[in-house]
């Protein structure tokens, strides 16, 4: 069942910075089918969600967005998409009350994927091809931290 959500914002975005790797018609693009990511063929929203909890959950870092590019529908988004984005506002802020207006959290949420995106790249550049392994390792210990 779909929830409405009347008071979120249109579009969450990241920076021109990271912007190639979100569009699909770059060179340097992770979401283009072409790609060798394993981001290749997925949408920006997926790409967004995944660097949003690699951000929030690996490094517990929000970096700040500069000429952010407001590029991802949050209509787009699936309920359970967006309910990852609201939960980092219920887990920070201690209570639902937050949820009256969605825009602060999907502001943090931006700065979360701006640093996950960073982390991510770090790892294509250190790692090379096992770069999934390092970030299959790096979910790993999210979650079993998560389970301590």
């Amino acid at each position: 069942m779909s929830t409405n959500h009347y008071n979120e914002p249109r579009y969450v975005g990241y920076s021109k910075e990271v912007m190639k790797y979100y569009q699909t018609d770059h060179v340097d693009s992770w979401t283009d089918s072409k790609s060798t990511s394993i981001f290749a063929g997925k949408m920006q929203k997926d790409l967004f969600i995944f660097a949003m909890a690699v951000g929030k959950y690996y490094e517990k870092k929000a970096t700040e967005v500069k000429n952010k590019q407001n590029n991802v529908s949050v209509q787009a988004m699936k309920d359970n998409q967006k309910w990852a984005v609201l939960s980092i506002g219920i887990e920070e802020k201690g209570d639902l009350f937050c949820l009256k207006d969605e825009t602060p959290i999907y502001s943090e949420a931006e700065k979360y994927a701006h640093e996950g995106i960073k982390i991510i790249k770090s790892n294509i550049d250190e790692h090379s091809i096992n770069y999934p392994l390092k970030l299959e390792e790096i979910l790993r210990n999210i979650l079993e931290a998560k389970h301590q």
